[in-house]
């Protein structure tokens, strides 16, 4: 986690600091290794959030473009009262996941239901040969950005993450793209390239929230 509370301010870790978890109000320690990114642990080596994965310097590059006080939105479920922390929350109740990690089909529904208004940033640097099996597979982007792409080859990067909400993929140096569309039977898809800069003055800005579109859909 980035923030803890101390004296009732969320406030991001330094060396041997002591705070409190923003959800389970459990005792947190600054973890301020040399070579780790700086981060809030629990005590108990427990997580609070079922569906939180232990962050990256990805994740905390990708928030660190919005406002401290969008970052780390804590919401409890109504129904199971399971609390849940949103990476980013807008003020007009939009919220952004970054994902690293595989997460099965089950859950990404379940986040999906429970944020309802929501979008998806997905690392696509995790394995390398994504990154560049992506870049070789595509077109060159039209004048608007957009690409065609095949998919060959055993991964299932644009599988796992089809999904009617919006979908965004980081390759890195080989671009952000939108997933526009991708049909599971031929592995055929659209994509389109967007700036991460002018993506998240977009949203800051609320110009443009995103998720008023659909993700990928069939051919």
């Amino acid at each position: 986690m980035k923030f803890a509370l101390i004296n009732g301010e969320r406030v991001t870790p330094a060396p041997k600091a002591r705070g409190i978890c923003p959800v389970c109000k459990s005792e947190l320690i600054s973890k301020c290794g040399e070579y780790m990114l700086w981060h809030w642990a629990h005590r108990s080596r427990k997580n609070c959030d079922q569906w939180w994965e232990n962050e990256t310097e990805w994740h905390r590059s990708w928030k660190d473009l919005f406002p401290d006080d969008w970052q780390e939105v804590a919401e409890k479920d109504p129904y199971t009262g399971e609390i849940h922390v949103a990476d980013i929350k807008t003020p007009n109740g939009l919220v952004i996941e970054f994902q690293h990690s595989t997460i099965n089909s089950d859950e990404l529904i379940s986040r999906e239901l429970f944020y309802k208004k929501m979008i998806w940033v997905v690392d696509g640097c995790k394995n390398e040969f994504d990154m560049y099996n992506f870049s070789n597979m595509r077109s060159r982007p039209d004048a608007e950005g957009i690409a065609n792409f095949h998919w060959f080859g055993r991964s299932t990067l644009f599988k796992r993450w089809y999904s009617r909400k919006p979908i965004f993929i980081d390759f890195g140096p080989k671009g952000f793209w939108r997933v526009l569309r991708f049909d599971l039977k031929t592995k055929k898809g659209l994509v389109g390239i967007v700036d991460k800069s002018d993506f998240a003055s977009l949203i800051i800005k609320d110009t443009t929230d995103f998720s008023d579109c659909g993700g990928p859909a069939s051919n």
